[in-house]
């Protein structure tokens, strides 16, 4: 943060308390950070950008992970080497796990999910799409929102998304799409069109500016992951993005707890059912 020496009074002192009380900063908003500060949240605003920081959010991960660095200053070093001991693997997933989760958990806030849940609860159809490891995401939404009473199309094959999604009336349907970069083509060509077919589009993609995020209506956005050099999985990511799915699920299920419970008791008896006729046999 060296371009705080050239920031103005009430500037510098946002950019001195944020150095000085990185851990209490984490738990601010702007409004609040600016009272800190003795400022104005205007003010928060310019020194973020000065900071080169796309917005608020993205300062605050990087406070966490500057951080979690500090935390883990004798475990720098991330990379999967050749005959690694299962030890130094199991140190290094869990490590990677718990930051990438608390930082995906801090950046979630009530005013993210104010207007989707109203939007999800008003919907009767999500139609999911993801290519690869977000095509699991996609299918993680649909097994958990189908329990509630949805009609969930899932894939990742814009050959089978798009027909469905296109004949879908507008008001009756929300497309939702994965993708960790916000980058995949297929998820960006999906969203343009769907936006113009006029359909409302919920994005999760890491944080920061992509171009799926331009064609989104809403977005949900995770901690960026850790990448080394030669990526094997997309094991970070994903703990990422199943923590923020399960974040705006049950925060979903207890808005709307008792049309939620109804949903699950029917969807429950009639997989109950199912396996006793299984075993009897379908008498």
């Amino acid at each position: 943060m060296g371009a705080a020496n050239d920031l103005a009074v009430a500037e510098r002192r946002v950019a001195e308390y944020i150095v000085e009380n990185p851990e209490v900063v984490l738990t601010m908003n702007v409004q609040e950070l600016a009272a800190a500060a003795d400022t104005s949240a205007a003010t928060v605003s310019r020194v973020v950008r000065r900071l080169n920081f796309p917005g608020y959010n993205e300062l605050k991960l990087q406070l966490a992970t500057d951080i979690s660095n500090g935390a883990d200053a004798d475990n720098v070093d991330d990379a999967i080497r050749p005959n690694e001991e299962l030890h130094s693997l199991k140190t290094k997933l869990l490590a990677n796990a718990e930051r990438s989760l608390r930082e995906t958990v801090d950046q979630v806030h009530e005013g993210d999910l104010a207007a989707i849940l109203p939007l999800l609860h008003g919907a009767r159809q999500l139609l999911l799409f993801g290519v690869g490891a977000s095509y699991l995401v996609a299918q993680n939404i649909a097994q958990k929102w189908s329990r509630l009473g949805y009609a969930c199309t899932v894939s990742d094959d814009l050959n089978v998304f798009l027909p469905p999604a296109m004949a879908t009336d507008p008001k009756d349907a929300v497309v939702w799409l994965v993708s960790n970069s916000g980058e995949s083509p297929e998820a960006v060509l999906a969203a343009k069109l769907a936006q113009k077919a006029g359909l409302r589009v919920i994005a999760t993609t890491r944080i920061g500016q992509n171009s799926l995020v331009k064609y989104a209506d809403y977005t949900l956005q995770t901690s960026q992951p850790r990448e080394g050099q030669h990526r094997f999985a997309a094991t970070q990511s994903l703990h990422a993005q199943f923590m923020l799915i399960d974040i705006v699920y049950y925060y979903f299920v207890s808005r709307y707890y008792d049309e939620s419970a109804r949903s699950v008791n029917v969807s429950r008896e009639a997989v109950a059912e199912y396996k006793r006729s299984l075993k009897n046999g379908f008498k």
